[in-house]
């Protein structure tokens, strides 16, 4: 991925961007094609500039989708000229692609390093409830939601960038669960520390694409953190035999 993702955090409040124009048509940038540069702003301002882009784009392709979202609407909701966006961004894959950085499945991570690891040792099946109960408060966030909108609207659930980092994702899950399996933890033989660590996120992350949609309820969320959090009950009576 060619955008650097470590800066302009996309920390939303819901209707951001609502009054973003809509886009021009569909052009803008296809993925791998047409990239360009400019001069880099300053590093502070740069941080900012990014975020406000990522916020813009998020709210625009959850309203008229990748396809129908240009980078020239994209960098006017914010005030700026395509050449200032293109100083930030290769182009409108690399905004979407890290867009899915930092809200896709690669928020788990994110959730994981959050949670004191001495937890993990004194107490596994605490640490997966608690680790399960922070992904559902990630993931009920506006943008989090519109992230989903955006991907079940455009198809784009089966985008290679999001298998990869559902794999990286699980990969590093399973780091957990193979401490747990060295320690005696978990019983041997119920499979291998990633078909564990697929197991516990998979049902999750079905709860996150049925009920965590923008526009989503308060009943949809609830109901989405009453079945995430069931299946973590579960989860762990099947796994620990303690």
């Amino acid at each position: 991925m060619s955008a650097d993702t470590g800066s302009g955090r996309l920390d939303v409040a819901e209707g951001a961007g609502a009054d973003a124009q809509a886009p021009d048509g569909p052009g803008g940038g296809l993925p791998g094609k047409g990239a360009r540069r400019r001069g880099r702003p300053p590093k502070a301002a740069a941080g900012d500039t990014k975020g406000a882009l990522l916020r813009a784009a998020l709210a625009l392709f959850a309203a008229h989708g990748y396809e129908g979202t240009s980078v020239r609407a994209i960098a006017r909701a914010v005030g700026l000229s395509e050449s200032v966006l293109y100083a930030h961004f290769d182009s409108k894959r690399a905004i979407f692609e890290a867009v899915l950085t930092q809200l896709g499945p690669l928020s788990t991570v994110t959730v994981l390093d959050s949670i004191d690891m001495e937890l993990a040792d004194e107490d596994p099946p605490g640490f997966i409830k608690a680790l399960v109960s922070r992904v559902i408060d990630e993931w009920s966030l506006p943008p989090s939601r519109q992230l989903i909108s955006l991907m079940t609207k455009d198809g784009l659930i089966h985008d290679p960038a999001l298998m990869a980092r559902i794999l990286v994702a699980v990969r590093t899950l399973a780091k957990l669960f193979d401490r747990w399996l060295e320690a005696g933890r978990i019983p041997a033989g119920l499979g291998s520390s990633q078909d564990l660590a697929y197991s516990l996120i998979a049902p999750v992350a079905l709860a996150r694409v049925l009920w965590l949609y923008n526009g989503a309820k308060p009943g949809d969320i609830a109901t989405a953190r009453e079945r995430a959090n069931r299946h973590a009950e579960l989860f762990v009576k099947a796994m620990f035999r303690e």
